[in-house]
């Protein structure tokens, strides 16, 4: 029901609008007709816990309208931050879910995906390209670290390994040691090939 109010109220605006009713409507109310958007679906996230779904599209459209208003209101600022706000808070709303309730550990593989891109796009700026890339593979070795802390089965520790091959890769990067990766590359395949077939085991003895 949410959604579907959500949706007709944004097509009447876009339609108003496009009929010249409404010529005068800026980008600024469509960041702020989103950010409503947005705020309805962060109350049916906190009001109980059936409605943790609420979470992912409250993200969204709240990023939605954080960088459209960063685009109106701060038009000096790099592309690459513009898009990092966008994929941030869509992050955050992956994030919440785990925050909120840790047996949707899940949730945290699309949260740190997408902050480990959000945060490439904000580097990409002012790093080079080889450390911009070292920053990806460190977003994404801490998400495996994480959730092999979270998860107290003996058979999920295999997801150390894809943290520990991942974080060298950031860190030789970062190091602007990319002559490496193309000898690094099959390592890391072959790391959580392994890293797989050692968790697919350990699951079997544990059932």
């Amino acid at each position: 029901m949410i959604i579907g109010i959500l949706l007709v109220f944004f097509g009447v605006l876009s339609l108003l609008q496009n009929v010249g009713v409404l010529s005068f409507l800026s980008a600024l109310m469509w960041a702020v007709a989103f950010g409503a958007g947005g705020a309805v679906f962060l109350y049916v996230f906190l009001k109980s816990d059936a409605g943790w779904w609420a979470s992912i599209p409250a993200g969204a459209l709240l990023g939605i309208a954080m960088t459209i208003g960063a685009e109106e209101l701060l038009p000096w600022l790099p592309d690459g931050f513009t898009g990092a706000i966008f994929l941030g808070m869509l992050s955050l709303g992956f994030l919440s879910i785990v925050l909120m309730n840790h047996t949707r550990w899940w949730a945290l593989i699309p949260g740190g995906a997408l902050l480990s891109v959000a945060a490439t796009a904000a580097f990409s700026e002012v790093l080079p390209d080889q450390a911009v890339g070292g920053v990806l593979f460190l977003g994404l070795a801490a998400t495996f670290a994480i959730l092999a802390l979270l998860q107290t089965t003996p058979g999920m520790r295999w997801m150390f390994v894809p943290a520990a091959v991942l974080g060298t890769m950031g860190l030789l990067l970062m190091t602007s040691a990319a002559h490496l990766a193309g000898f690094l590359w099959p390592l890391v395949l072959i790391g959580i090939g392994i890293a797989l077939l050692f968790g697919s085991r350990q699951r079997e003895i544990y059932r």
